[in-house]
């Protein structure tokens, strides 16, 4: 039986200065500047749990539970977007996500620690963008 409020999440996310950040008991690493494209998923209350990425990217304030939340309540992390998805979907998009050209892992087993598809992560760097010239 699959919850009415279920499924997966993407969350892309700005880094406007590179940081070492603490990501509980993972460890401290070194994030460059730059957007993150992180997956996630709720076997229930998705909203709420896309709710409250929301409310700690903005206010940098609450529980820190997940490894997102520490990157979300650093102060130069800002979340630009959201995607959600059907349930399931969580590794799925993970692996479209790993295949794409210019992605980067920065910390192996970023919420992905009880991933039983075997992802490497579940948070990506993206590539940077090049500005047209006009």
């Amino acid at each position: 039986m699959v919850a009415e409020d279920s499924g997966a999440y993407r969350l892309t996310l700005q880094l406007d200065q590179a940081a070492t950040i603490t990501v509980g008991r993972l460890g401290s690493f070194a994030f460059k500047a730059g957007q993150y494209a992180y997956i996630g998923s709720a076997k229930r209350a998705l909203s709420k749990r896309v709710a409250r990425h929301q409310r700690l990217a903005a206010k940098k304030s609450g529980k820190l539970h997940w490894h997102i939340d520490y990157l979300m309540s650093h102060p130069d992390c800002h979340m630009i977007k959201q995607e959600l998805f059907e349930a399931g979907k969580e590794c799925e998009i993970s692996a479209a996500m790993a295949r794409r050209r210019g992605v980067t892992i920065p910390v192996e087993g970023f919420g992905a620690t009880d991933c039983r598809a075997g992802c490497k992560t579940h948070l990506y760097k993206l590539p940077e963008r090049k500005m047209a010239t006009e």
